[in-house]
């Protein structure tokens, strides 16, 4: 698996593109209840604003948009 993740072509691994509840206490320094109610948040702005679609894994949220929404830098 990680020869896929390095091959030519491939711009990042799924799990380097979505963002889960760890990262968001991680990041935020909240408990677990606050980080999903973060990540179903962002998640419902994305669906209604037509840029995602509800078959992306649940609990997770793309990571630029965390990131961007949060007003975090990296």
């Amino acid at each position: 698996m990680e020869s896929l993740a390095t091959a030519p072509g491939v711009i990042s691994t799924a799990s380097n593109y979505y963002i889960g509840a760890k990262e968001v206490m991680w990041y935020l320094g909240c408990k677990g209840n606050t980080a999903y109610k973060i990540i179903r948040g962002l998640r419902k702005e994305l669906i209604d604003a037509g840029r995602l679609y509800p078959g992306v894994p649940q609990g997770r949220v793309p990571k630029k948009y965390f990131l961007e929404r949060c007003m975090i830098e990296e």
